[in-house]
């Protein structure tokens, strides 16, 4: 099962996450916070978008 490591690339790129909800262009930034929950499972349209927003491969999001 692949699992997310979102926060540990924002880390690595030097994001935050209330800058990452920015450049998603969502309007309150708290809605960031329930993509680090356990056990949250993005589609891959959204996966798609963060991978956008971030400058990286939809593969570099997830790991084995």
């Amino acid at each position: 099962m692949a699992k997310l490591i979102l926060e540990r690339v924002l880390k690595k790129k030097g994001i935050s996450k209330r800058e990452f909800a920015r450049r998603l262009k969502l309007y309150d930034p708290n809605n960031v916070f329930r993509y680090f929950r356990e056990g949250y499972d993005p589609k891959l349209s959204t996966l798609s978008k963060w991978a956008k927003a971030l400058k990286v491969r939809v593969r570099d999001l997830i790991e084995e």
